[in-house]
């Protein structure tokens, strides 16, 4: 199923899913390279290295560090529920793709595509008569 097909309200949460997933690849993809750029000097193994011990050296960093932590672990059960109750795919990528990219950025991919699937299992019945006359027009069909 595609954006334009979907009700008005689906549609807006998919928007704001993928809103939400671009702008934090922007954002951490853009700390992410600065932080290498500043360190590339201690090579590969050096980044991480240097990653690890600044997310770790006072108790700030610390909590901030943890919370994150605590919170992919609480997204990735979450994820791994509501891929099966939905059948999304590759639920794995999303959790594993969360502390190579961002967990903003994985994690609002994954309720965009949880949204898609939401929206194509509802019984078009069931939708208000403005957004079932909407579906039929995009999707090309006639009128019941």
């Amino acid at each position: 199923m595609r954006l334009r097909e979907l009700p008005a309200r689906d549609r807006a949460l998919c928007v704001l899913y993928g809103t939400s997933a671009l702008v934090g690849t922007a954002v951490m993809g853009t700390l992410a390279v600065l932080f290498v750029v500043r360190n590339a000097d201690a090579g590969p193994g050096g980044v991480v290295t240097h990653f690890l011990r600044d997310a770790t050296t006072n108790l700030a960093a610390q909590f901030i560090y943890a919370d994150l932590v605590l919170t992919w672990a609480a997204l990735g059960a979450y994820m791994i529920v509501e891929g099966r109750r939905f059948g999304i795919r590759h639920v794995w990528a999303y959790i594993v793709g969360a502390p190579l990219l961002a967990l903003i950025a994985s994690y609002g991919l994954f309720m965009l595509v949880r949204q898609m699937k939401i929206a194509a299992l509802r019984d078009p019945d069931d939708l208000p008569a403005s957004d079932r006359a909407a579906r039929r027009a995009a999707t090309g069909r006639a009128g019941r």
